[in-house]
């Protein structure tokens, strides 16, 4: 499985300080990560061309969190 960085300054504490509404997010993310489903989806996705292609893989996972968190449309 590719390490992944976006989750290297997450910190958990239990004090009640910088508190966020969508934490759960952050879990879904996680889980899969570390199930390794950005990499299966990658594989499975054709690749794209070009100097702007993006990892099909790991943008449609951040597209499943986006739409749990309430989003309504994309660009």
């Amino acid at each position: 499985m590719q390490a992944t960085e976006w989750d290297h300054r997450l910190a958990v504490r239990a004090d009640g300080k910088n508190l966020i509404g969508h934490a759960g997010v952050v879990l879904l993310r996680k889980v899969a990560d570390r199930v390794g489903l950005a990499t299966a989806l990658t594989a499975a996705l054709p690749k794209g061309a070009g100097p702007g292609r993006r990892d099909r893989g790991t943008a449609l996972v951040q597209l499943a969190c986006a739409i749990v968190l309430g989003a309504t449309n994309i660009l």
